[in-house]
């Protein structure tokens, strides 16, 4: 009963009571409009002319273990294109299974036999003021992850993973701390200061924090400091062979060619414009 109310209370919640939707914007996408041409059946649809240039996600399966690589999921503003779900509220839920009962509740349908896919493993929201996605984990699962292909700024509880390690990231006020939770320096913490930048990481013996790892690469991480903290991937210069990963646990903005891991699989995002037809 528990679990039951725990679902039916996260389905109430609309997606776009998130930071990245005001609570406005939902008021002013539910507020009624007519035309004498073309009556629209959803608030959402209204927000749009009857056709536009639209940006469109797609999501294409690039490594996998139980799914069939190549499939690709075509997302629009409204939500997942032929979704079962049925509802263009501007979200596309993925997970482990289907249905809850007789109600549909994810749009893409994950392996339930694949390690740590969640039965609600994550979520992509479309920013219509933005004209931007964003994805974030639902914290089921052992986590969703987003490949580092440029420097990011940091943030206090950003959580990298690379090869065996699980690092959490702390910042006092210049102070950089880095924890690491899991893998061979596994709770060892590290503190530096703007003066020691950049810090490196990785396989060599120069590296500020040198981990024995083979799924490293020589320099594989790097963090430097420029008017606040920031992190790469590589060594600035070149991307490492495996990738450092950051956990979404909140809200990230996708980027054209972005990766996106979720238990045994990998997606890869890419951005193109799409003709959309709001009426269908």
């Amino acid at each position: 009963m528990q679990s039951l109310y725990k679902l039916i209370t996260l389905l109430k919640k609309c997606c776009f009571t998130s930071s990245e939707i005001s609570k406005s914007d939902l008021e002013k996408d539910n507020q009624t409009t007519e035309t004498k041409e073309n009556p629209l059946s959803t608030s959402f649809q209204k927000a749009y002319p009857l056709s536009l240039e639209t940006l469109k996600l797609t999501l294409k399966v690039q490594e996998t273990v139980f799914m069939d690589p190549g499939i690709e999921y075509e997302i629009l503003p409204s939500g997942l294109k032929n979704s079962k779900r049925n509802i263009k509220d501007g979200c596309v839920y993925a997970g482990s299974i289907e249905k809850f009962g007789r109600l549909v509740i994810n749009d893409i349908v994950l392996p339930f036999n694949e390690k740590g896919t969640g039965k609600r493993q994550f979520m992509i929201q479309y920013n219509k003021e933005q004209n931007k996605y964003f994805i974030k984990d639902m914290g089921e699962g052992l986590g969703t992850f987003i490949r580092i292909e440029i420097p990011i700024k940091l943030h206090t509880s950003y959580t990298f993973v690379y090869g065996d390690t699980h690092m959490i990231v702390y910042i006092e006020n210049t102070i950089l701390k880095l924890k690491f939770i899991q893998g061979p320096k596994a709770d060892s913490i590290y503190i530096f200061t703007p003066n020691e930048s950049p810090i490196k990481i990785g396989r060599m013996s120069d590296c500020n924090i040198k981990i024995e790892d083979s799924g490293l690469s020589r320099y594989h991480c790097l963090a430097y400091y420029d008017n606040c903290w920031m992190f790469t991937d590589g060594d600035g210069q070149k991307n490492s062979t495996n990738g450092t990963w950051l956990f979404a646990e909140k809200f990230f903005e996708i980027n054209n060619g972005m990766m996106i891991r979720t238990g045994e699989t990998v997606f890869k995002a890419q951005f193109t414009s799409d003709m959309l037809n709001i009426i269908e």
